[in-house]
C-alpha cells in the first residue's frame, strides 16, 4: 500500500507526485523540523500553486448514508483534483495509523495515488500510497477519517450481514464515491433527528438514553492512543477504578511540592463541533494545563481528562481523547486516566464538554515566580498558536453566521483553521531556560490585563508596548468585524503572544537567542501598583 520510493512504481501521476515530492523537500528545507503541521500545509500550498497547480487546501469530502448527511472529511490538500496530499509534523516515524487514514481518503475520493509526508524528522518521511485492496484492512480508519456531525452516526462494524454504501461526495466536483461498509440488520444507522419507532419495549439504561455499548466502543478506540503515553511509572490506568502512578521518583528531589490545575477549554467546544473537528480540543485541553503549571516552574507527571456530552458518539468521544493523549505525549506526560459521561437531561442534544486535571512537580526552592523581580527587568513575548482557548464566546458571535470554511485572503487559510488552531504547549521550549526566568505568565482569559499582575509584586507594573511585535492577522479581523475597542482585545485575548517570560535584562538578548522560536521584547516592569500599561493604543 505505501511506498517509501516513489519511483519503484510507475504509474501515470509519476511527473506529477516527483513535482510535489520536489517542492515538499524545500518546504522541509526552509521551515525545518519543530513547527506544527498547519504551516507546512500552508507553505506547500504556496508553492505549489506558484508552480501552476491547482490547490485546495482542506477539500471537504462529504459522507451521505442513504439520505442523511452523517459526516465529512477534510483532506489536508487536494491537487490538480486528483492527488490527495496529506501533511504530518511527527517526531516520530510515519505509522500505519498514517497510512491507513491516507488510504481511507483514496477510497473516498475515487483517487488513485497519495502523497503523505512528515515534516517533523531531521530528514523528510514520505511515502506514495495506494488504493486499498480489501476493504476490511482499512475500514475502522475510515470511519476515524469522518468527523461525524452532531447527533449523527455511523453504521456499526460489527456483523456481516448487509451491505450498505457510504456515499463519499467531493465538494466543488461532480465526483461521487460509494463505499460499501458492512453493518447490522439488527442495528441499522440512526440519528437523534429521526424519530423512533412506535414500539412498547421495556424500560433499559439504554431506552434512557445512555448506551453502555456506545461507552465501550469508545474506550476501544481509543485505548491505543491512551497507552502511548504510558511510562515506567504508570502502574494502572485503563480499566482500573483509579491509575496509579509510582512516586519513588520523588524520593530523589530535595523538597518536592506538587502542583496541580483543573482547567476547560469553554466554548470552543461549540465551535468544533459545528464543523466536525474534535482532535485539536484535546490539545487544548492538555496544553492550555501544561501551561497553567509551567508558569510555577512544574514539570508535568500525569493528566486526568473529563468528557461529558448529551449522547455518546464513540468516534467522537475516541478523536477527543486521542488528541489528549497526543499531547500528553508530546510533553511526556502519562494520561492517566479519566471518565466519559452520557448525560442527555443535562447536556442541550448535541452538546458535549471538556476538562482536565494535571499534577505536576517542582523543587520548593525553584516555584516561580521568584522574588527578586525588579523595575527595569524585561518582558520576553512567545507566539501563540491563534485565539488558544479563550474569548470564544465573543468570537463565536462576532462571526455569527459567518462560512468557517471559506478561506480569508489576510488570514491565508479557512476561518475554521485560524480560530481552532490547537492551544500550544510551551514546556519543551522554555523548560531547560527556567533557572534564567524570573516569572513566567501564560495569557489566557484576561488577556494581557488580567494575567500578568497575578506574577507581580504589589510595588511593581508592566508596561506593554503595542507595536513591538506584529499582531496576527485572526485578530486584526476579529476587532474589524466586531468593531471592538483596542483595550477590550487585550482584556479578552493573547493578541498573537500566548505566554510571557520576566527576565533581567542583562541576559535578555542571551535568552532570546537560545529559545528555539521567535520571541520578543514587548515591555518592561516599572514602579507602580500591580497593574498592566498599555502604550502606543491606537
Amino acid at each position: 500500500m505505501a511506498k517509501k520510493k516513489p519511483g519503484f512504481v510507475k504509474t501515470k501521476y509519476d511527473e506529477l507526485t516527483y513535482k510535489i515530492n520536489g517542492l515538499a523537500m524545500q518546504v522541509h528545507n526552509e521551515l525545518k523540523p519543530g513547527h506544527r503541521e498547519k504551516f507546512y500545509k500552508i507553505r506547500l500550498a504556496e508553492l505549489c500553486r506558484a508552480n501552476g497547480l491547482e490547490v485546495n487546501p482542506e477539500q471537504r469530502v462529504e459522507a451521505w448514508v442513504g439520505d442523511m448527511l452523517v459526516g465529512y472529511m477534510f483532506l489536508d490538500l487536494w491537487i490538480e483534483n486528483q492527488l490527495v496530499v496529506e501533511c504530518k509534523a511527527f517526531s516520530h516515524q510515519l505509522t500505519n495509523d498514517e497510512v491507513y487514514q491516507a488510504v481511507a481518503y483514496l477510497a473516498a475520493t475515487g483517487t488513485e495515488v497519495g502523497m503523505l509526508y512528515n515534516f517533523g524528522l531531521s530528514r523528510l518521511d514520505y511515502h506514495r500510497i495506494f488504493p486499498p485492496s480489501q476493504i476490511q484492512d482499512w475500514q475502522k480508519s475510515l470511519y476515524r477519517a469522518i468527523w461525524v456531525k452532531p447527533g449523527m452516526s455511523l453504521p456499526p462494524l460489527d456483523t456481516e450481514e448487509t451491505v450498505s454504501p457510504i456515499r463519499f461526495v467531493v465538494q466543488g466536483t461532480d465526483r461521487t464515491i460509494e463505499v460499501p461498509i458492512r453493518i447490522s440488520a439488527e442495528n441499522p444507522l440512526s440519528s437523534s433527528v429521526h424519530p423512533f419507532e412506535s414500539v412498547e419495549k421495556s424500560v433499559d439504561y439504554a431506552s434512557s438514553g445512555v448506551s453502555i455499548d456506545a461507552g465501550n466502543r469508545a474506550i476501544e478506540l481509543m485505548k491505543e492512543s491512551v497507552r502511548a503515553t504510558y511510562n515506567e511509572s504508570v502502574l494502572a490506568g485503563i480499566g482500573s477504578f483509579g491509575g496509579l502512578f509510582d512516586a519513588s521518583t520523588l524520593k530523589q528531589m530535595d523538597t518536592p511540592v506538587l502542583v496541580a490545575s483543573t482547567d476547560g477549554v469553554g466554548t470552543k467546544v461549540k465551535l468544533s463541533a459545528s464543523v466536525g473537528r474534535y482532535r485539536g480540543i484535546g490539545h487544548d485541553i492538555v496544553n492550555h494545563c501544561i501551561n497553567d503549571i509551567l508558569v510555577q516552574g512544574a514539570r508535568p507527571l500525569f493528566f486526568m481528562d473529563y468528557f461529558a456530552t448529551s449522547k455518546l458518539n464513540p468516534e467522537q468521544t475516541a478523536e477527543v481523547v486521542t488528541g489528549i493523549a497526543e499531547a500528553c505525549k508530546e510533553s511526556g506526560m502519562a494520561l492517566l486516566g479519566g471518565e466519559t459521561a452520557e448525560m442527555p437531561d443535562v447536556y442541550c442534544h448535541g452538546e458535549f464538554d471538556v476538562a482536565g486535571t494535571i499534577i505536576g512537580i517542582v523543587e520548593k526552592d525553584r516555584i516561580l515566580p521568584r522574588p527578586n523581580l525588579l523595575a527595569g527587568d524585561l518582558i520576553l513575548g512567545l507566539p501563540s498558536s491563534g485565539p488558544h482557548t479563550n474569548g470564544y464566546s465573543l468570537i463565536r458571535k462576532v462571526f455569527e453566521g459567518a462560512d468557517l470554511q471559506s478561506v480569508h485572503p489576510e488570514l491565508g487559510c479557512s476561518l475554521a483553521d485560524a480560530l481552532l488552531a490547537p492551544h500550544r504547549s510551551y514546556f519543551n521550549d522554555l523548560y531547560s531556560f527556567l533557572p534564567h526566568i524570573k516569572a513566567l505568565a501564560h495569557i489566557t482569559g484576561g488577556g494581557f490585563i488580567e494575567n500578568i499582575p497575578r506574577v507581580l509584586p504589589e510595588n511593581l507594573s508592566a508596561v506593554i508596548h503595542q507595536g513591538s511585535w506584529q499582531i496576527p492577522p485572526p485578530w486584526n479581523l476579529i476587532q474589524q468585524k466586531g468593531n471592538i475597542f483596542t483595550e477590550e482585545m487585550y482584556r479578552v485575548f493573547n493578541m498573537g503572544i500566548g505566554m510571557i517570560a520576566i527576565v533581567d535584562k542583562s541576559i535578555a538578548a542571551e535568552l532570546q537567542s537560545s529559545i528555539p522560536e521567535p520571541t520578543f521584547i514587548i515591555g518592561e516592569l516599572v514602579q507602580g501598583e500591580r497593574k498592566v500599561i498599555l502604550t502606543n493604543i491606537r
